[in-house]
C-alpha cells in the first residue's frame, strides 16, 4: 500500500511500534520517538529519531513542535510507560503506583490526543491512532494464567477501556474537522510468554492463537490511508476470535 505520509510514531522502539517502523519507513517519512532506540531501525533518508520522555509535560509541547516543525500528517500512540508496580497481581497494589500507571498509560494520551487535535485544527486535517487492547473489551481469561507467574494488571483493562472511549470521543469532537481518530485492539503478541499459557490462549481463539506483531501492522497501514477516509471513532479488534 503506497502512503507517502509523514507519520510520527510515539514508543517506536517497542513490538508494534517497531514492527511498524520497518514496514512504514519504505515509502514514508517517520518521526520516530522513544526513551531508547534500536540501532537496526536507523534510516537517515526516511527517519527522524527523537529521544523524549512522553511522560514530561514539556515535552509534550516539544513532539507538537515538532510536528509543526515538520508538517506532520498522522499521528500513531504505541508508547506503553510502566510502573515498577506493573505486573503485580491484583490484591497486593499500591495505591500511587496505581495512580503513576493510568496517568501514563491513559492521562498522557488524552492530554497527547488534545494537543495533536489543536495542531492538526490548524493544518486543517490529520490522523490519529492509538492503540487499545482486546483488554479493553473483555474481562480476562483468568484460567489461561493459572499455574504461571503471569497476571493481567486490572490496570491495563483500565486503561485500555479508557481509551476506546476517548477514541470515540475525540472523533466526534473533531465533526467537520478533517480530522480521524481511530484505535486498534491486539489480541496478545508473542514475546516468549510460557508454553501452557500459548496452548490454553490458543484453545479460545480460531486459528492461530497469540499473534504476530506483523498481524497488525496492515491494520494501521490501513487506517494511515485515504482508502479509510470515512472510519472515524472506531475500535478495530484483531485477536483471531478470542473475544467472541
Amino acid at each position: 500500500m503506497t502512503l507517502k505520509k509523514k507519520i510520527l510514531i510515539l514508543g517506536s522502539s517497542g513490538l508494534i511500534g517497531g514492527a511498524l517502523c520497518k514496514s512504514l519507513i519504505k515509502q514514508n517519512f517517520l518521526i520516530l520517538v522513544d526513551k531508547k532506540f534500536d540501532i537496526k531501525q536507523k534510516d537517515k533518508l526516511n527517519s527522524v529519531q527523537i529521544k523524549l520522555d512522553i511522560t514530561k509535560s514539556a515535552n509534550i509541547k516539544k513532539i507538537i513542535d515538532i510536528c509543526t516543525k515538520l508538517k506532520v500528517d498522522s499521528v500513531i500512540f504505541c508508547a506503553y510507560p510502566k510502573s515498577n508496580q506493573w505486573g503485580t497481581k491484583f490484591g497486593k497494589l499500591k495505591l500511587h503506583k496505581i495512580n503513576e500507571d493510568i496517568n501514563n498509560q491513559l492521562g498522557v494520551p488524552l492530554y497527547l490526543g488534545q494537543e495533536v487535535i489543536n495542531f492538526f485544527k490548524k493544518k486543517k486535517g490529520g490522523n490519529l491512532i492509538y492503540l487499545s487492547s482486546i483488554q479493553g473489551v473483555s474481562a480476562p481469561k483468568f484460567e489461561h494464567y493459572k499455574n504461571t507467574n503471569m497476571t493481567s494488571p486490572i490496570e491495563y483493562s483500565a486503561v485500555k477501556a479508557g481509551i476506546i472511549s476517548i477514541t470515540r470521543y475525540m472523533a466526534k469532537f473533531c465533526k467537520n474537522m478533517n480530522i480521524r481518530v481511530n484505535c486498534i485492539s491486539p489480541g496478545g503478541i508473542k514475546d516468549n510468554q510460557n508454553p501452557k499459557f500459548l496452548k490454553r490462549y490458543k484453545s479460545d481463539c480460531l486459528n492461530k492463537g497469540m499473534l504476530d506483531t506483523k498481524d497488525i501492522v496492515g491494520t494501521i497501514e490501513f487506517l494511515l490511508s485515504d482508502e479509510s477516509k470515512y472510519i472515524n471513532g472506531q475500535n478495530i479488534i484483531i485477536d483471531d476470535g478470542w473475544t467472541l
